[in-house]
C-alpha cells in the first residue's frame, strides 16, 4: 500500500526559521509545549536559531533538533534530548506544527520516522516520551506502536485553568523491531532507505529547477 504523502527527517535550514517561529507563536501549538510561553519574538527567534543550528562535528551531542518535512512542506519538529550514548537511551518530543496533518497518517509516519532515526541511525535501545493526558492522538500512537505507559504524573501540567496528568512511556528496541516489521509489510515505501532515496531525488529536482 503506497503512502500518499512522503515524510522525511532532515536538518533545518535558515529558510525554515519563519515557519518554525509561526508554529511557536500559535496558541494551539503552545498547548503542547512544556514550560512558559511568555517570550518576546526576538527571544523566540534566538531560541529557535540555537535549537536548529548546526552542531559542532567534533562534539558528542546530548540533544538533537530536526525538522519533519513532507512533500507539501515542513510539518513539525523532532527533539531528541538526554541522549546517553553509553546507555543507548534518549527522550523524544515530537511536535506537529501543521494543523492540517496532526490527526492523519502524516503524524503517524512522523512518529515512525523518529523511531527509525533513534533506533536505526543512533543505535538507541530505549526511547522515552512524556505526553499530556489531554493529547490523546499522541499517546494513542505510542500505545498502538507497542510503547508501554510506565508512569503517570498526577496534575502535572496546567492548561486553561485546569490541571492535567502527564504519561511517561518507554519504547524498547524489541518493540520497535516489531513495529518496523509491520510497517515494512504494509508500507514498503516507509523504509529508511526509501526515505533517503526519495529525499535525494526531491533535492535533485529542486536543484535542477534552480
Amino acid at each position: 500500500m503506497p503512502i500518499k504523502q512522503r515524510v522525511f527527517i532532515r536538518r533545518a535550514d535558515r529558510e525554515d526559521l519563519n515557519t518554525v517561529v509561526s508554529w511557536m507563536e500559535d496558541p494551539d501549538f503552545q498547548q503542547f509545549l512544556y514550560g512558559d510561553a511568555t517570550r518576546s519574538p526576538k527571544q523566540l527567534r534566538e531560541q529557535i536559531i540555537g535549537m536548529l543550528g548546526r552542531t559542532n562535528p567534533n562534539a558528542i551531542p546530548s540533544s538533537l533538533f530536526l525538522l519533519i518535512d513532507t512533500d507539501n512542506g515542513p510539518a513539525g519538529l523532532l527533539s531528541l534530548q538526554n541522549i546517553s550514548w553509553r546507555n543507548r537511551s534518549c527522550s523524544i518530543d515530537l511536535y506537529i506544527g501543521d494543523k492540517s496533518v496532526r490527526n492523519s497518517i502524516v503524524a503517524a509516519m512522523a512518529f515512525f520516522r523518529s523511531m527509525q532515526y533513534a533506533f536505526d541511525e543512533l543505535n538507541m535501545h530505549r526511547v522515552s516520551a512524556f505526553i499530556y493526558a489531554f493529547n490523546r492522538p499522541s499517546w494513542r500512537i505510542m500505545e498502538l506502536s507497542g510503547a508501554v505507559r510506565e508512569l503517570t504524573l498526577k496534575d502535572h501540567v496546567a492548561r486553561d485553568g485546569e490541571l492535567h496528568d502527564m504519561y511517561g512511556y518507554g519504547f524498547l528496541r524489541p518493540e520497535y523491531e516489531k513495529l518496523r516489521a509491520r510497517y515494512a509489510e504494509r508500507y514498503p515505501d516507509a523504509t529508511l532507505e526509501a526515505m533517503a532515496r526519495d529525499l535525494a531525488e526531491r533535492n535533485a529536482r529542486e536543484e535542477a529547477a534552480g
